[in-house]
């Protein structure tokens, strides 16, 4: 689901023309949004997620300065939060699971009756247009709006006036 955001919200961007914005931000620790990815890949999955979730809320904190990603830290605390309390897996109510027809990997784990440990787990069906389904959290819909927020909506200094001192 993450990439299908993240490609809706890169061509928003280059609709809009904010992606030359984008690409003027001084990001902190940039290495630590790709590096993750890659990780989760590798076999040892009980060692790694955890690692690279944690790389990925290092970045959202160093940049929590930038459009969006208060938003995308705030939703990836929640998701930490979950997993953590459940075993280090993502829960996933087994009637959504149920009625999209889908499996479980390796992050999840089915849960059939709501606790406080499930409050902020994977419930809300999604269907997109070109055929994927998936299950997301409250913690996820915080994550993409922060992602479309970061790369659709216009950052506040273009509207504002220099704050340089002008010379005599």
């Amino acid at each position: 689901m993450m990439v299908d955001v993240f490609i809706i919200a890169l061509i928003l961007s280059l609709i809009t023309g904010n992606i030359k914005n984008i690409l003027k931000y001084n990001y902190k620790g940039l290495y630590l949004f790709a590096v993750p990815f890659f990780l989760q890949f590798l076999p040892w999955k009980e060692i790694i997620v955890p690692i690279s979730f944690f790389m990925l809320f290092l970045f959202f904190v160093w940049n929590r300065n930038l459009p969006g990603f208060k938003l995308m830290t705030a939703g990836a605390v929640l998701n930490g939060f979950t997993m953590s309390v459940n075993g280090g897996k993502m829960p996933v109510w087994e009637p959504t699971l149920r009625l999209l027809d889908l499996g479980l990997d390796f992050k999840h784990s089915v849960f059939t009756e709501f606790s406080w440990k499930t409050i902020l787990a994977d419930y809300i069906p999604v269907y997109l247009p070109w055929g994927r389904r998936f299950v997301i959290s409250l913690g996820d819909i915080l994550v993409f709006i922060g992602v479309f927020i970061f790369f659709v909506l216009k950052p506040r200094f273009q509207n504002q006036p220099s704050r340089v001192p002008h010379g005599s």
